[in-house]
């Protein structure tokens, strides 16, 4: 059987849940795709409230969760390799509570892939804890995979691939969204939101015309070192005049995947990334690839 570095490995996080085993199907999709090993991650939570309010003992309660966490791994591997047969698939069962383990495990994959939710929440929940923690915390790229509910999204098939630009966007973030576009055959759509500057008094201070050139100037420039580096990958630039968040959420309703820069938010009261990214990993049609931004750049 072969082994692959751990830096090379697709992170998956599973729970049982179907938001869970929909996020495997598509990271097993990508490693097969990737011709690289699948490492799927279960995490006890040991520490919590479950734990305490059992009846059993510690060690007891331990040892048949970890039983039934062997049972999940085993079944969930079966599953894939009947899709996807000669895939390399890894399993590991850990003690800590899932954000905290993805967390650390981001830090060694080369990419970490969850369902937007897993058990916890409620009904129309469109994004759960562990997903929009691991978003603001992961050490490396990370893709979260929307947990649908209607039965029509499962037969759903997207096609291209879109990348959000802001006006200071790093070249990692670009990079990445035209690796991706070139690794799976796709189609890119750059998409770069501006908005006019209030009008004061029925005027306003610059015309949104004016405005409109710059954007559109702008994006072409930063999307320029990519287009050259990627000349196979069929690009379209769009700078449009919308609310951002918005603006991505419809482009990327008939889209395969998503790609988003994330800036990390550490302030007081902050919930770890911007306000645009939060709406599209709860609005978004496709699953959302996100790239830790830190204040030097992208990490990877």
């Amino acid at each position: 059987m072969n082994t692959y570095p751990a830096s090379q490995r697709i992170v998956v996080g599973v729970d049982g849940s179907r938001g869970a085993a929909r996020a495997a199907d598509w990271a097993a999709a990508l490693a097969a795709h990737r011709g690289t090993g699948l490492h799927l991650v279960h995490a006890l939570n040991l520490s919590g409230a479950a734990t305490l309010l059992s009846r059993l003992p510690f060690e007891e309660y331990r040892q048949n969760r970890t039983k039934q966490a062997e049972e999940l791994l085993d079944r969930l591997r079966s599953e894939l390799l009947e899709k996807f047969p000669g895939l390399w698939i890894s399993t590991e069962i850990c003690a800590d509570e899932p954000a905290e383990a993805l967390v650390a495990a981001s830090g060694q994959a080369a990419l970490t892939v969850v369902g937007t939710r897993g058990h916890g929440g409620f009904p129309g929940l469109r994004l759960g804890s562990v997903g929009l923690r691991l978003a603001a915390h992961s050490h490396g790229p990370m893709v979260l995979v929307p947990a649908e509910e209607e039965p029509a999204a499962e037969h759903r098939a997207g096609h291209g691939i879109v990348l959000g630009v802001a006006a200071r966007e790093p070249a990692e973030v670009i990079d990445f969204g035209f690796l991706l576009a070139e690794e799976l055959g796709e189609p890119l759509r750059a998409v770069h939101a501006w908005q006019p500057v209030p009008p004061y008094n029925g005027y306003y201070y610059i015309e949104p015309s004016v405005l409109a050139t710059a954007a559109d100037e702008l994006l072409k420039a930063l999307l320029k070192p990519a287009l050259r580096a990627h000349d196979m990958v069929p690009a379209q630039a769009d700078a449009v005049c919308a609310v951002p968040a918005a603006a991505l959420v419809d482009a990327a309703r008939d889209a395969r995947l998503l790609v988003l820069g994330a800036h990390r938010h550490r302030t007081a009261l902050s919930i770890g990334v911007g306000s645009v990214l939060h709406a599209l990993l709860t609005h978004a049609p496709c699953p959302v690839a996100i790239v830790p931004i830190t204040p030097h750049g992208a990490q990877n």
